[in-house]
């Protein structure tokens, strides 16, 4: 495979071909070469340079086109020699010189055209990272966010449920503490005894045995006492059902706090689910911010390292030992036209020797109106716009907090040592019979 030439490897490669060109010019400006005398005076002639000087190769033509002219003045007239040396010039100007200017202009419009591709291409780099690498990962970034806003509402969904279940939690805490407590009430220490005494109206049972058997007085106080077994058994079902209230509420309420313990699990793995994507989003966020800042640096240098490289390459540059030329396009572009005005001149000077014989003064006017140089021109390409670097905003994702748990009753506290915010609604005292009174 070619390896690609670096810029400045290719304006050496130019301006060395440029070089060689001029030597091999020279060399075959020599005069054995051409065959001519070497020890004829030069003469003056009338051709004027160009404004910045021409080349040594164009300067040794001029020189044997003087030495032509004196041939022919010294002789009267064209001679076959003289003329055989004429053709050579000519086809020295048409097969070597003017070759050789326009083989160095091809050279330099490629070399203008080559460094500035390496402006184009540091444009072309950097929006295919804009049309490529950046929008795919602002998809990315983007997708993620989408996927914490509806994790964000599946956390948001669960904590509401997980809410409820606390409501339903409290009004079960609350009423197993009614419940429990109406059980207290009703026997609060839990003493045998304790729970409910009845005394008699009479205060006392006794016996006359002067008037009754102890048979009689047994079967009286028997008689005293027997509306107490029926009451004392209501009571007694009364809390065995005070009892039963409570210990069915503890249940219930044990089962909805375990399905509230469950759902808050729910909630905190979700919510961390989300802290998960949300810190993917946030980190990918942040490479995706600094990786666009790097590549907008990265362009700004590729780009002005390229507009300098082509400046300094395109010129205008310090003028070499001809009066132009140098090592940029721009002072080889001016030494070329004024070449190729100084050839085309003595061109048409010989032409008209071949033709008459003889160069009249007034015909070297003719001859430069005649000269163009439009096919010499450089074509420099404008500089583009540099594209405007994009830096995208990522604000970071705030993910979701835990769900924390709220206090409440605690069911397996008594409710006279932790009671509750309204005091509980009791059972009421059942009434006893009218002989009797009861405390409790």
């Amino acid at each position: 495979p070619r390896t690609r030439m670096s810029v400045k490897e290719l304006a050496q490669v130019t301006i060395l071909s440029f070089n060689v060109r001029r030597t091999y010019l020279n060399s075959l400006t020599d005069m054995r070469v051409l065959g001519l005398a070497s020890s004829c005076a030069a003469v003056s002639l009338t051709v004027e340079s160009g404004a910045h000087g021409t080349s040594s190769p164009v300067e040794s033509l001029r020189a044997e086109v003087e030495m032509v002219q004196k041939q022919i003045q010294h002789a009267g007239k064209v001679t076959p020699k003289v003329y055989e040396t004429v053709q050579k010039l000519l086809t020295m100007v048409t097969s070597i010189i003017e070759p050789a200017i326009e083989e160095s202009h091809a050279s330099d419009q490629m070399l203008v055209l080559t460094v500035f591709r390496e402006i184009i291409d540091c444009d072309a780099q950097y929006t295919k990272f804009l049309n490529g690498a950046l929008k795919q990962q602002q998809l990315a970034v983007e997708g993620g966010r989408g996927k914490v806003v509806i994790t964000t509402g599946e956390v948001d969904t669960a904590k509401e449920k997980y809410a409820k279940c606390l409501d339903d939690r409290d009004l079960l805490v609350r009423e197993n503490n009614t419940r429990c407590c109406a059980e207290y009430q009703m026997c609060p220490n839990g003493g045998y005894g304790d729970c409910e005494i009845v005394k008699l109206s009479q205060g006392y049972v006794g016996c006359n045995y002067r008037e009754r058997t102890g048979a009689e007085c047994y079967a009286h106080a028997e008689k005293l006492i027997a509306p107490l077994e029926s009451y004392f058994a209501e009571q007694d079902k009364k809390y065995e059902m005070a009892r039963h209230l409570c210990a069915q509420f503890k249940a219930s309420t044990e089962a909805k706090i375990k399905d509230c313990a469950a759902l808050q699990e729910a909630v905190n793995a979700q919510a961390h689910m989300v802290n998960e994507i949300s810190e993917q989003v946030n980190h990918g966020g942040i490479e995706l911010v600094e990786g666009a800042k790097g590549e907008c640096q990265q362009y700004k240098v590729c780009r002005n390292k390229a507009i300098t490289s082509y400046l300094e390459i395109v010129g205008p540059c310090e003028k070499d030992a001809y009066g132009a030329g140098g090592d940029c396009v721009k002072n080889r572009e001016e030494d070329r036209h004024s070449e190729w005005e100084a050839t085309q001149e003595i061109k048409c000077m010989l032409d008209h020797y071949c033709q008459g014989g003889k160069f009249e003064e007034d015909l070297l006017e003719q001859c430069k109106q005649s000269i163009t140089t439009f096919h010499l021109a450089i074509s420099y390409p404008t500089l583009p716009a540099s594209t405007p670097c994009e830096v995208p905003d990522c604000p970071s994702c705030p993910g979701c907090d835990e769900c924390i748990d709220r206090p409440y009753y605690q069911y397996q506290t008594p409710c006279y040592e932790t009671p509750v915010a309204d005091p509980p609604v009791c059972v009421e005292a059942p009434d006893c019979p009218g002989w009797c009174t009861s405390e409790e």
